[in-house]
This record gives C-alpha cells, sequence and structure tokens, in this order.
C-alpha cells in the first residue's frame, strides 16, 4: 500500500491525532512503511519587529538566531516525548524546517518520495480570547495554498482519544 509516510506535527492537540493515527495504526498494519516525522518552523515568525530601530542589524540578527535555536529545541523536545509514547517513532527521521508552511510540506513529500501526507484534524483557536496558551506553534495550513501543491494524497487524522 504505502511504503513512505510523512507526518507533519508541531506540538499541538490537533497534531497528536495525526501522531496517534500514525504509530498505532498505520505503522501497526505497515512495519515496513518509512515515517518521516516533520515540524516546520512557519518562517513568518522571522518578520517580527518590535524596537528593531534601536537594535543594529547584528543584534536583530543575533536575536533571530536565538529565536530559531528555541524553537528547535522545542521541536526536540516534542520529538522526544513522541518517541517515548509511541515505541514505533524511534524508527522515524525527524526533521525540522523553517520555511513557508504549505511550500514546504509539498517540496519535503516529493523530496523525500512520500506516497502519504498525514496531517491533524482542523482545530478552532483558543488563544482570541482565552488567556490559557495552547501548547504548539499557531500557524496554520491554508488548505486553498496546499492542495494545489500536493505530491501525493492528504490523509486528516481523525480526533481520537491520544492520551495527551
Amino acid at each position: 500500500m504505502f511504503t513512505s509516510l510523512l507526518l507533519c506535527t508541531h506540538g499541538t492537540e490537533g497534531a497528536a491525532h495525526a501522531e496517534h493515527l500514525v504509530f498505532t495504526d498505520l505503522c501497526r498494519k505497515n512495519p515496513e512503511i518509512k515515517v518521516t516525522v516533520l515540524s516546520i518552523i512557519d518562517q513568518d515568525w522571522q518578520s517580527m519587529t518590535g524596537d528593531d530601530w534601536l537594535n543594529s542589524s547584528k543584534t536583530h540578527t543575533t536575536f533571530l538566531d536565538h529565536v530559531e535555536q528555541q524553537m528547535q529545541s522545542e521541536n526536540e523536545d516534542d520529538w522526544q516525548k513522541i518517541k517515548e509514547k509511541y515505541p514505533a517513532a524511534r524508527k522515524a527521521e525527524f526533521i525540522g524546517v523553517v520555511g513557508p508552511i504549505e511550500e514546504t510540506i509539498a517540496g519535503i513529500a516529493q523530496k523525500r518520495g512520500s506516497d502519504l501526507i498525514v496531517i491533524g484534524p482542523f482545530r478552532e483557536s483558543r488563544r482570541l480570547f482565552n488567556l490559557k496558551m495552547e501548547k504548539g506553534l499557531r500557524a496554520r495550513i491554508k488548505p486553498e495554498k496546499l492542495h494545489p501543491l500536493l505530491p501525493c494524497p492528504l490523509l486528516i487524522a481523525p480526533v481520537c482519544n491520544t492520551g495527551r
């Protein structure tokens, strides 16, 4: 059936559904499947501004490098939790990329020869009037941008009991 799968995750509750589907169902049914776990840091964070007019370009670049390293460290923590929760995940390859979300998903899937992309279900943003911060990155996939770029089928994981 499928030989190479791209799992997109970013630490949110929705992404946990995709992780659960891949590592408890799809890998169990097809233990030979090659799984790549992709965490994308949306490039839009790089346009963050504040009191930049007070900073030199070197200071600004140093700050951006620090933020990128911090986000990558958080991805690595999430990946470790996935590996601990799902034994099948220990065979997966984990990669983190900074870039535009839709183009990065399609490009990595094509580059790695994926025959299936798995993402989590749509979820409402809880940040607008809620002071409780939700775990994970806030950026969202725009289906109208992603669908024309897809090099293979897209599976949206159903909502399930993930134990998170």
